[in-house]
């Protein structure tokens, strides 16, 4: 039987541990935040502030996953077929998820090869984790645009180009982002953020074409 002093001890060090990780969530979080705003801005330093550690790397992916709503509300609210029936809207959000988590692995993938061959594998967790955190801002400059488009003050039509200049500007600082993360020309950088561009309409592109023929095939 364990003695109350032991007992003590054991639940001092566990409380002692769990206040030094709460404390490195929350460094961690306003340091990678921090770096997203500064990124968002084009600002050296903020690129160059992103973790690269394991474990950040690991909790970033929750940030794409938390703000995927925001899309499904874009795709269902402004579909051109107007109110979609239950059915519609479940295949496509499924069909937007898999795209999210299908778009993440092979653009992160791709980079991953070319670090590798660069001899800069040592940056993929960085870039990993800074190219999660900049949804933030992205997002940031949708939700607007969004709430303007649903309180009904302006039409689709009126708010898509804005969306259009948004997705742009996001896709410009990714391949700031990826200079100074990856020290690479901004020639490569470039086509990092290009390929991104591609790999996310081709995934989204090739999950609706397997969508409408296994509903052809089942029906």
């Amino acid at each position: 039987m364990k003695s109350p002093h032991n007992l003590k001890e054991k639940l001092i060090i566990l409380a002692k541990n769990e206040i030094t990780m709460n404390k490195y969530n929350n460094n961690t979080f306003k340091q990678n935040a921090l770096a997203a705003l500064e990124t968002a801005l084009f600002l050296k330093k903020g690129a160059k502030r992103f973790s690269s550690d394991s474990k950040s790397l690991k909790q970033s992916f929750l940030l794409p996953i938390m703000l995927l709503p925001i899309t499904l509300i874009i795709v269902f609210y402004a579909h051109p077929d107007g109110k979609l029936a239950d059915g519609a809207t479940q295949i496509l959000a499924i069909i937007y998820t898999l795209r999210l988590f299908i778009y993440l692995g092979l653009f992160l993938g791709f980079v991953y090869l070319m670090t590798k061959s660069m001899d800069r594998a040592e940056d993929f967790k960085r870039f990993a984790t800074a190219n999660n955190w900049l949804t933030l801002p992205a997002a940031g400059a949708m939700l607007p645009l969004l709430c303007l488009f649903l309180n009904g003050s302006h039409s689709w039509a009126e708010i898509y180009p804005m969306m259009v200049v948004v997705t742009l500007y996001a896709y410009a600082y990714t391949a700031f982002m990826a200079t100074y993360v990856l020290r690479i020309p901004y020639e490569l950088a470039g086509f990092i953020a290009i390929a991104g561009m591609a790999i996310h309409q081709s995934s989204l592109t090739a999950l609706k074409w397997a969508a409408v023929q296994t509903i052809t095939l089942i029906s």
